[in-house]
């Protein structure tokens, strides 16, 4: 494994800042990174009104909080990982416990429970800013180092295999 692709502790933060901006979804929704804390990852949007499930009603479509679920998770994989390899979303499980409502942020926490090689096992809870008990808690499985086709086939060309 190369160095480039380590994370700093001290870069935590910042590497998930910019993962969060440079994912277009991400940033069209607009995501922020609240914190990382080892494994433990904070990730804060703010409803706007095209987000919310039907005209007139102010309640949020819940595939934002699926949006947000998958980013903070993915994000806690990393965190957990400490190496920026290609991951991706085997399974993401919701159960929804009230709305999720305008008017407050929701706050997403995800909790890398277990990380092996291939495989990490999150938890994520989501929060309207301010309340105690979540609207919405979930449970991913990430699949790492996820290379795919088009990386093999370019990593092929350069080793002069074709």
């Amino acid at each position: 494994m190369t160095e480039s692709k380590k994370v700093q502790l001290s870069d935590a933060v910042e590497t998930a800042r910019r993962f969060t901006e440079q994912v277009p979804h991400n940033s069209d929704l607009g995501m922020q990174v609240v914190s990382v804390d080892g494994s433990k990852v904070c990730m804060r949007l703010t409803p706007q009104a095209w987000m919310f499930s039907d005209i007139g009603r102010s309640e949020i479509c819940t595939s934002i909080l699926y949006s947000l679920a998958d980013s903070a998770s993915g994000l806690a994989v990393f965190a957990e990982a400490q190496e920026l390899t290609p991951i991706a979303t085997l399974s993401l499980h919701m159960d929804y416990m009230k709305p999720a409502y305008a008017g407050r942020a929701l706050l997403a926490v995800a909790i890398c429970r277990h990380l092996i090689d291939d495989i990490a096992f999150i938890h994520c809870d989501i929060f309207s800013e301010g309340d105690s008990q979540p609207v919405a808690t979930g449970s991913a499985t990430f699949i790492r180092n996820t290379w795919g086709q088009r990386f093999k086939v370019a990593e092929s060309k350069k080793e002069g295999y074709e």
